[in-house]
């Protein structure tokens, strides 16, 4: 048995309404909450590990991360 590390972009978004934390990996199209960040990152790591552990069993393939995160900006005019 071999050990592969792979790497996956996850994006975080607070929720201050919520008062909570999504992780969402764009490669897995998959997403989990925790309290925190670090409660988060800790939830999407196990996350992986169970998507890509049920993949193996299931004989797909493991997907690779391709997204590609950009920031756009634009101009608005507002009202003093």
């Amino acid at each position: 048995m071999t050990i592969q590390n792979m790497n996956f972009q996850v994006m975080y978004e607070e929720d201050k309404a919520e008062g909570n934390v999504t992780a969402y990996v764009p490669a897995l199209r998959l997403g989990v909450k925790g309290d925190t960040i670090e409660e988060a990152r800790d939830n999407v790591k196990d996350m992986i590990e169970m998507e890509l552990e049920a993949a193996q069993k299931q004989g797909r393939s493991i997907p690779y991360d391709t997204a590609t995160i950009e920031f756009i900006t634009v101009s608005i005019k507002v009202e003093n």
